[in-house]
């Protein structure tokens, strides 16, 4: 798939992801999405090579934007740190995972992540490779691979609002922008 499904319209992310399935185990902690050496980098380019490298080592360099990580249990326990999520923004990933604990989560959407919680059924009908469609705006996920469809409750308006403006702070910049332009027109 090309980086077009990636897109920025206008500074917004587009939410339909179609791409790779990079298939987890149960069980991945934050600290093996992106090891602890690496903890006083900041840059995501950097950071983007070692996502999953002890994992996943293949990741860094097959992955293309659109894709999607589909991860079991307990995705990103452990210390709590924002790298595994930029490493992700930076390569244009998605994210569907069975239930995240709130640290993981609050991260994911500060980072702008697009993500789905998923089912343990529903985690099973992907495989690892398989060819997949995700609107986040509306929960519609496909496996092309299988030809199967399943739907998931998707994230409330005000948090997918975060995850398009690229994160938290590309969010409060838009904010801020638009009262200086309503200040400005009183």
């Amino acid at each position: 798939m090309s980086a077009a499904f990636f897109v920025r319209n206008r500074s917004r992310m587009n939410l339909v992801y179609q791409g790779r399935c990079w298939k987890l185990d149960n069980d991945i902690s934050s600290d093996e999405l992106i090891s602890a050496r690496h903890v006083f980098e900041y840059d995501p380019e950097t950071l983007r090579k070692h996502l999953l490298a002890e994992v996943r080592p293949e990741l860094a360099s097959q992955a293309k934007a659109g894709d999607l990580i589909v991860a079991g249990k307990r995705f990103a326990h452990g210390s709590q740190h924002t790298h595994p999520f930029l490493a992700m923004r930076a390569m244009g990933l998605g994210l569907l995972a069975h239930r995240l604990f709130r640290p993981p989560f609050r991260l994911a959407i500060y980072s702008g992540i697009p993500l789905l919680e998923l089912s343990e059924q529903a985690l099973s009908m992907f495989d690892d490779g398989d060819q997949m469609s995700v609107d986040f705006r509306t929960g519609q996920i496909e496996n092309i691979t299988r030809n199967q469809k399943i739907e998931a409750t998707p994230l409330p308006d005000f948090l997918l609002q975060i995850v398009q403006a690229g994160g938290g702070l590309g969010y409060l910049s838009t904010a801020h922008a638009a009262s200086l332009e309503t200040s400005h027109d009183n």
